[in-house]
């Protein structure tokens, strides 16, 4: 009787599974998925029907990013698949990579939203937004901000131990202010998720905000920009001013991004 007769072909097992052909073939190479018999004469590979399960183990493997090495831990003797602590392990990497997913749709959102906002307000155009209480962790900035050396700026977010959002990433950065009549205290800050104690963090109120969006750093000028929309004017208001990174839909890389100025009375 020929062997083959109760035997999927390669091109088979392909279209029953989806796994492709060259897949098949390095899976053969690596050592995990050997056929169940390859014909001497023509070096065709035939795979019994109980590989499939094996199969889709194997591309579960692939689409949650656990290395292809790890999957003989998971196998005895090449023929018995522990499939309780195989799951248990690809709960763990499936939960992974929905958070990393979760990440990245949340930083997708974030760049949609800034880009949504310079299309709608042209440059230099006075417009208010509405923001939610943030909180802020602050770097002291020794000097003004004009003439803004971002080198500097960049070494102070590598210098200090901020702390990250809960999901792992950086969210809105840039400058701060806070005006009074006594004077001006600046910051460099980071937003966090949630409020901190002590001086180096602040929580920034919601309100509605005064904006402007610029090609250049416009924070020092906030008083004179913004000075209409200030109770009791520039010089006698306290205020905080925030300047952050704009993005257009499209931008040159080797150019400074457009920042947008905020400001709210305290």
């Amino acid at each position: 009787m020929n062997r083959k007769n109760n035997l999927l072909s390669i091109g088979e097992i392909s279209k029953l599974t989806g796994a492709g052909i060259k897949a098949l073939r390095y899976y053969d190479r690596i050592n995990i998925l050997k056929p169940a018999y390859i014909d001497h004469d023509s070096g065709y590979r035939y795979y019994s029907f109980n590989q499939v399960n094996l199969i889709y183990l194997i591309m579960f493997c692939v689409e949650l990013g656990i290395p292809l090495k790890e999957l003989p831990d998971f196998i005895k003797d090449k023929d018995i698949v522990n499939y309780r602590a195989f799951l248990a392990h690809g709960k763990e990497a499936a939960q992974k990579k929905m958070k990393a997913l979760n990440k990245g749709l949340k930083v997708i959102n974030f760049f949609e939203q800034k880009v949504a906002i310079q299309k709608e307000y042209p440059l230099e155009t006075i417009y208010t937004r509405q923001f939610p209480e943030k909180y802020f962790q602050l770097i002291p900035y020794d000097g003004t901000f004009e003439n803004l050396d971002h080198v500097k700026v960049a070494r102070l977010f590598i210098d200090a131990s901020y702390q990250e959002d809960e999901d792992g990433w950086l969210m809105e950065y840039g400058l701060l202010c806070e005006n009074s009549p006594s004077g001006v205290q600046r910051y460099v800050f980071v937003e966090i998720s949630h409020t901190g104690s002590g001086v180096n963090y602040k929580t920034i109120p919601a309100g509605v905000y005064h904006c402007r969006q610029s090609d250049t750093t416009q924070i020092e000028q906030a008083g004179t920009i913004f000075g209409d929309y200030l109770e009791g004017g520039a010089g006698k208001s306290s205020y905080i001013a925030i300047e952050t990174e704009s993005f257009s839909g499209k931008f040159n890389i080797n150019k400074p991004l457009n920042n947008e100025l905020r400001v709210i009375t305290l």
